[in-house]
């Protein structure tokens, strides 16, 4: 993956969101979980494409893997982000 933007994960002192171009493909977008391994360099995490995000958390609160308050918290940012769009 080639990041292009980084955020660290809520809850955790070094773990990070990577968002850039996919390894596998470097016109397709890809989201990628990272953490420090045991010599502090960044531990290659799983990367997925952005076009299954959507799907990927549809699927997850389906199957009982997030709870109502992730949920709600899920729907409040998707809200906040589209209230901002021009």
């Amino acid at each position: 993956m080639k990041p292009q933007y980084e955020e660290a994960v809520k809850g955790s002192k070094k773990d990070v969101l990577l968002l850039g171009d996919s390894s596998w493909k470097p016109v397709e977008r890809s989201l990628k979980y990272a953490w420090p391994d045991k010599n502090g360099k960044r531990a290659r995490g799983g990367e997925i494409p952005l076009s299954a995000v959507a799907q990927a958390v549809i699927f997850a609160a389906k199957k009982g893997y997030l709870e109502r308050e992730q949920m709600a918290t899920i729907v409040k940012g998707l809200t906040d982000v589209l209230a901002e769009a021009p």
